[in-house]
């Protein structure tokens, strides 16, 4: 099950305020296809969270996209 939530903003495309559904997508990652990928992956998140702190860490791993209901224009903040 994929949770989301909704809100309502101004569509440039529609014109007018609709209702627009917030989605998190995980971003790529900048290790894909090399060797020891994971481990790479796992070092830089540690190092991230010991910096930054886990939530904030694992937030940095994560784009906001906003999908109109109305016309399905997806919009990356």
């Amino acid at each position: 099950m994929m949770q989301h939530t909704a809100e309502i903003c101004n569509c440039s495309t529609c014109g007018i305020d609709t209702n627009h559904i917030v989605v998190l997508v995980r971003k790529t990652s900048a290790f894909k296809g090399e060797k020891n990928s994971k481990f790479k992956e796992f070092l830089q998140g540690a190092i991230k969270s010991w910096f930054l702190g886990a939530f904030i860490a694992s937030m940095d791993e994560f784009s906001r996209h906003r999908i109109g209901e109305k016309c399905g224009k997806d919009i990356e903040d």
